[in-house]
């Protein structure tokens, strides 16, 4: 028998909490305090314009006035953008902000009313209860240069998407067009390969129509020099492939709309690598502004993988330890147990999905690698359960390596990072 104190936790009477359901054009909102033995409800609908909400705000600051209350928590949760406008105008006219979790009042709903059925003014109910419970995530205004980050970061997800998306098309349209051509993608991109394209659009039918000595002296004149070696190897396979994929017939005016096409994902990709290059600058420059970059500089971490991460963080100075942070990225883990049956430990995969993408990228890249600095824990625990729970032992270590070194701010070393044995206390007299 197991016996321990657990603290209770007591309910702070200074603070009038009101929850919302927010939505586009209106706010349900409802909060809930006893005055004396009796238990006052105030509910209501806002409108969600700028000056209406305003306007609401004052009511409720001369509430909370009316029964002494300290001050005034503003608490809803994330729906569609809507509650980001709500929750800065709160913190404009002075109040606290705070958000719960989206998941954790839908099963709350059975608990507040026996019901799960959708309906605002109940869900106003099921937010209050969470945040007088505590049951809450707290809701800050990020400082310009993180703010500037995370907006950066966000458009170049945006173009890596749409990039793999150009990359698909370009594949499918290539294959439609030129079945026969026998290179790999990244010959495809590579300078001869561009070349061609721009020339001929990777048309098979057209290159075949001209000879040898004029297919390569136009392309030769937009590579700007002689070609040889390897590239003319390329260039000599392209042509031969060519001559073989001519012999399918297609009607011209389908060929045409396939180079056509082709032309123009092929230009778009173009376009996204160079803006991709343009925010890799832009969100290096703002990263070097941050106490993250002078901390974490000398870790094997490239600056940008390390701005991409601090970008859907945030400053690490809102998280008192590693589990607050492991637990906003979904990287905390839950365990699955009942009577006989043990369940494997498993990432929770409930927070922010991007910043798990990431710290992903950034293992692949630097930590798991032949030589790297986890790469012989990886394969120790990958010979365990296999490489996705591998991958994730590294995640978790390392984000827990450098979250150590931000908070006690101290010069990366290698050599301590699997020889930290603890040190006896001296001893006091």
């Amino acid at each position: 028998m197991n016996i321990k104190t657990v603290k209770r936790q007591v309910k702070d009477i200074s603070c009038l909490i009101v929850a919302y359901d927010v939505s586009k054009n209106k706010h349900d909102y409802y909060t809930q305090f006893d005055i004396g033995s009796d238990t006052t409800e105030v509910t209501g609908i806002t409108s969600s314009q700028t000056d209406k909400v305003q306007e609401h705000f004052g009511e409720i600051q001369a509430l909370a006035d009316k029964h002494k209350f300290n001050f005034v928590k503003i608490v809803c949760e994330p729906t569609g953008g809507y509650e980001k406008v709500l929750m800065n105008q709160a913190r404009e006219f002075g109040f606290y902000t705070e958000c719960v979790n989206g998941e954790a009042t839908h099963k709350a709903k059975v608990i507040e009313s026996n019901d799960s059925g959708k309906n605002d003014k109940k869900d106003c109910r099921v937010i209050h209860m969470l945040a007088t419970q505590g049951s809450t995530i707290t809701c800050t205004n990020r400082p310009q240069k993180y703010k500037n980050l995370k907006l950066l970061n966000g458009k170049y997800e945006d173009l890596s998407l749409e990039g793999g998306r150009m990359k698909n098309r370009i594949c499918s349209y290539r294959l439609e067009l030129f079945p026969d051509l026998q290179l790999t993608p990244r010959q495809i991109y590579s300078k001869v390969g561009s070349c061609v394209i721009s020339v001929y659009g990777l048309n098979p039918y057209t290159i075949s129509q001209i000879t040898w000595k004029a297919f390569e002296k136009k392309v030769t004149k937009l590579y700007g020099r002689k070609i040889g070696g390897s590239a003319l190897t390329l260039l000599e396979k392209i042509y031969k492939d060519a001559k073989i994929s001519a012999l399918n017939i297609n009607p011209e005016w389908y060929t045409d709309e396939l180079e056509s096409a082709f032309r123009d994902a092929y230009t778009r990709l173009l376009q996204i690598i160079e803006l991709k290059e343009e925010y890799k600058i832009k969100m290096i420059d703002v990263l070097k502004q941050t106490n993250e970059y002078e901390r974490l500089k000398d870790t094997p971490v490239s600056d940008f993988m390390l701005s991409r991460l601090i970008a859907e963080t945030g400053s690490w100075s809102d998280y008192d330890d590693i589990s607050q942070l492991f637990r906003y990225g979904g990287m905390n883990l839950i365990e699955k147990q009942s009577g006989t049956y043990n369940g494997c430990l498993k990432l929770s995969k409930k927070g922010n999905s991007l910043m798990r993408k990431i710290m992903g990228q950034i293992t692949f890249s630097t930590f798991i690698k032949k030589g790297a600095l986890y790469a012989d824990f990886y394969q120790k625990q990958k010979a365990k359960k296999g490489g996705f729970y591998g991958l994730a032992c590294v995640m978790r270590k390392s984000l827990t390596m450098m979250f150590g070194l931000y908070k006690s701010n101290t010069e990366f070393n290698a050599e301590r990072v699997f020889n930290q044995l603890a040190q006896p206390l001296a001893k006091t007299a």
